[in-house]
C-alpha cells in the first residue's frame, strides 16, 4: 500500500506545471515549486514507511544494488553531485542552494529532481508504470493548454458570472493582462504567443517537445489491430501539440524539434528496412517544407500563418546580439572560475562584472540585465564549472553509448516497426533538448521531462527484460527472465 502511495505521488509531481498562483509576486514560478517538492517529499516519505513496515528484509537494498552500478545513474549522480558542489564553492552559496522566489533553481530543487529520477529509476520498472506516467504527463500538457486558451479567450469573465454565485472567483493570468484583448476568438488565441499555465512562450515549446514523444511512445506501444484507434487519440494529441507548438512562437525551439525529426528519420531509416523508402521521402519532404518555410519567411502566404514569427530565423536580429554579448561575458566569468563556477542562480554578478557595453543603445528599448546566460552551455560553464558542464554532458554521452551497446546488441525483426520507432525516438528527443537548449536555459517545465526522460531510458535500457518480438505487437513484450532482482 504505501509504494502504491509513493508511485501516486510521483504520478502526481509532474501536475506541478499546472499551478499558477496569482497571489504571489511570480505566479508562474513559486507555486509549481512547492507542489514538486511537496509532492517528491511525499513519495519519498511514503517509500520510507513501505521500506520501515511492508518490505522484505533486503528487498529495498537489493533494488538499490540493481540500479546504482549501472553507468546512466552514475552519470546523473556525478552530475548533481557537481551541481551540489558548485553551490557549496558559489559566490553566494546561500543563493546558489536555496536560489529565490523568481527562479528556484538552486542545489535544494535539483535534490529533488534527483529524488524524482531516482524513485522513478526504482519503482517505474514495468511498462504499465511508464504508461500511467506518460497519460498523467499527457494529461498534464492538455490542462496546460486548455489554461493557454481560456486566459488567452477571456473565458475567465464568463465563468466568474458563474462561480461569483457560488462565492468563488478565477483570476486567469493571459499574455494580453494590462492591456486590451483583439477581436474576435481566432486572434485572441493566435495574436499573441501562447504561454498557457507556463507564464513564458520560451519554455511552452520545448515542453510540448517531450509531450510530443510521450504520445508517440504511447501510440507505438498499442497492438496493431487498434491501431486506427491510437492514431485518432495519440495522432490528435500529437497535432494538437504541434499547433500551440507553432503558437508559442519560439524559434530555438523550432530548431530544435527540426533536428530532432531529423535525428529521428535518420535513425529510423537504418532500422526499419520495410518502410526505408516512405521514410526517406519524409525526411525529404520535412527538410523542404521546414527549409522552405524559413526561406520565404518573408512572404505574404508565410506570415498568414499562426505563429509564423517561429520561421523568421536570422543571426542579426538583436535578440541573437545579446545573447551572444551574454555568452561572452559567461565565456569570461567561467575562465575566472573554472572549476565550480560562481555557483547556482549566481549569474548576475558575472553578468555585471563582465557587462557588455553593446547591450545599452541611447534611446533605444534594449535588454541591459540578464541572470541567465540563455543557453545551457554557457549556463552550466558560469555557474558550475568545468567540473558541472562535464558533469552535464556525460549524462548525454553515457545515454548515447548506452542505446549503441542495446541497439546494436539486440537486433528487432522487420515486424517489430514500434519498437523502432520507440528507439528512434530515443534517439532524436536529446538531439532537439540540446538544439533548443543552446540559446535557452533550464527551469521546472524543462527539467521535470529531461529527468522523467531519463527515467525512462533507464527502464528501457536495463529494466526490460532481453526482449522477444511478434508481428502482431508494436513494441516490446516482456520474456521472462533468468532471475529477477526485487
Amino acid at each position: 500500500m504505501f509504494l502504491k502511495i509513493s508511485k501516486i505521488f510521483l504520478y502526481i509531481s509532474v501536475l506541478s506545471v499546472l499551478v499558477v498562483m496569482t497571489s504571489t509576486f511570480f505566479p508562474f514560478i513559486g507555486g509549481k515549486y512547492y507542489f514538486f517538492r511537496f509532492s517528491v517529499e511525499l513519495a519519498v516519505i511514503f517509500l520510507l514507511f513501505w521500506w520501515a513496515f511492508e518490505a522484505k528484509e533486503g528487498e529495498l537494498a537489493a533494488k538499490f544494488k540493481r540500479v546504482y552500478e549501472k553507468p546512466l545513474f552514475v552519470a546523473i549522480s556525478f552530475f548533481v553531485l557537481a551541481f551540489l558542489l558548485a553551490s557549496i564553492f558559489a559566490n553566494d552559496p546561500h543563493a546558489a542552494f536555496w536560489s529565490n522566489f523568481e527562479r528556484g533553481e538552486g542545489g535544494f530543487q535539483m535534490l529533488h529532481y534527483y529524488a524524482f529520477f531516482v524513485l522513478a529509476a526504482l519503482f517505474l520498472d514495468k511498462k504499465e508504470d511508464w504508461e500511467m506516467m506518460f497519460f498523467v504527463s499527457l494529461g498534464a500538457s492538455m490542462l496546460m493548454i486548455l489554461y493557454g486558451v481560456a486566459a488567452n479567450l477571456g473565458l475567465d469573465v464568463k465563468i466568474n458570472k458563474v462561480l461569483a454565485k457560488l462565492g468563488y472567483g478565477l483570476n486567469l493570468i493571459s499574455p494580453y493582462q494590462g492591456g486590451s484583448r483583439p477581436e474576435g476568438l481566432w486572434r485572441r488565441l493566435t495574436e499573441a504567443r501562447f504561454q498557457g499555465s507556463l507564464g513564458n512562450p520560451a519554455y511552452v515549446a520545448p515542453y510540448l517537445l517531450f509531450s510530443i514523444f510521450y504520445a508517440a511512445c504511447l501510440w507505438c506501444s498499442k497492438k496493431l489491430k487498434n491501431v486506427w484507434a491510437n492514431g485518432f487519440l495519440f495522432g490528435g494529441l500529437i497535432l494538437v501539440f504541434l499547433f500551440f507548438f507553432l503558437l508559442s512562437q519560439t524559434r530555438g525551439a523550432f530548431l530544435g524539434l527540426g533536428a530532432s525529426v531529423l535525428a529521428f528519420l535518420l535513425f529510423a531509416s537504418f532500422s526499419i528496412k520495410k518502410i526505408r523508402k516512405q521514410i526517406l521521402i519524409s525526411l525529404i519532404a520535412v527538410v523542404l517544407l521546414g527549409g522552405g518555410l524559413v526561406y520565404f519567411r518573408d512572404s505574404a502566404i508565410v506570415k498568414s500563418i499562426p505563429g509564423s514569427r517561429i520561421f523568421s530565423i536570422s543571426f542579426s536580429e538583436d535578440t541573437i546580439n545579446t545573447r551572444v554579448w551574454t555568452w561572452g561575458s559567461a565565456w569570461k566569468g567561467f575562465k575566472e572560475r573554472p572549476i565550480f563556477g560562481w555557483g547556482p542562480e549566481n549569474f548576475s554578478p558575472v553578468f555585471d562584472k563582465y557587462f557588455d557595453t553593446r547591450h545599452f543603445v541611447p534611446g533605444k528599448n534594449s535588454e541591459t540585465w540578464f541572470d541567465r546566460a540563455h543557453s545551457v552551455i554557457f549556463d552550466y560553464l558560469a555557474e558550475t564549472g568545468a567540473l558541472g558542464f562535464l558533469g552535464y554532458m556525460s549524462m548525454f554521452i553515457v545515454l548515447y553509448w548506452e542505446m549503441w551497446k542495446v541497439f546494436r546488441k539486440e537486433r528487432l525483426p522487420d515486424a517489430a516497426v514500434g519498437s523502432a520507432l520507440i528507439r528512434a525516438a530515443m534517439v532524436g528527443l536529446p538531439i532537439g533538448y540540446l538544439v533548443q537548449g543552446a540559446v535557452l536555459f533550464d527551469v521546472l517545465p524543462i527539467y521535470v521531462n529531461l529527468f522523467l526522460f531519463f527515467g525512462f531510458a533507464f527502464y528501457y535500457l536495463y529494466s526490460v527484460p532481453r526482449q522477444t518480438h511478434s508481428a502482431s505487437h508494436g513494441v516490446h513484450h516482456h520474456a521472462a527472465e533468468n532471475n529477477h532482482h526485487a
